[in-house]
């Protein structure tokens, strides 16, 4: 993996290089001179594509997490317009 690959995956995974810093334990400066390099470090590519499965699995979404929003919609009584209250209220004070 290049380092230009490196960023580009930092950048969709939503992180910098100072989590990148942090997560490997190095200095910035250290990460940014993989740039003149052919490769970046196997530790760096291995970091980088577990934090990618887990930002997949945390971003995985399922369609079934739809269906209890649209369940419940179908649950709503409309029939509750048409109550007339006042009348029952009468009825009970009679």
């Amino acid at each position: 993996m290049t380092y230009k690959e490196f960023l580009e995956l930092l950048e969709e995974l939503q992180l910098d290089l100072d989590s990148a810093s942090e997560a490997l334990d190095l200095e910035i400066s250290d990460i940014e001179a993989w740039e003149e390099e052919e490769e970046i470090p196997k530790s760096a590519e291995k970091w980088i594509k577990k934090e990618k499965v887990e930002f997949a699995s945390l971003n995985n979404t399922n369609e079934d997490n739809d269906f209890e929003d649209e369940e419940d919609e179908e649950l709503i009584d409309d029939d509750d317009d048409n109550l007339d209250l006042d009348s029952e209220i009468d009825e009970e004070e009679k």
